[in-house]
């Protein structure tokens, strides 16, 4: 049958019953590929809908900072409350 795979948005190399594609249909080809293999109708429709929005957004970017100290937010959380002292009168 062939391989397809998938090398970043809008890349991808395939090899398909000796026909060899690159870029962008290749991309569609591998997308068509998961999209078949998903087993629900609704696993399809959220493999579709994740095409297109590929087509029409850009990627998001979020900062991996945290994960540098990954326990300090759940040490701040855990902690127990500072206590309070009253301000003199």
């Amino acid at each position: 049958m062939g391989s397809v795979a998938g090398l970043g948005l809008y890349k991808g190399v395939a090899n398909v019953y000796g026909i060899k594609l690159k870029g962008v249909p290749a991309w569609f080809l591998h997308r068509t590929h998961h999209m078949s293999r998903a087993p629900t109708l609704n696993r399809k429709i959220s493999v579709i809908v994740d095409a297109m929005m590929a087509l029409l957004f850009k990627r998001e970017t979020v900062s991996l900072w945290s994960m540098h100290e990954p326990f300090t937010e759940f040490q701040a959380a855990a902690a127990p409350p500072a206590r309070r002292i009253p301000p003199a009168a």
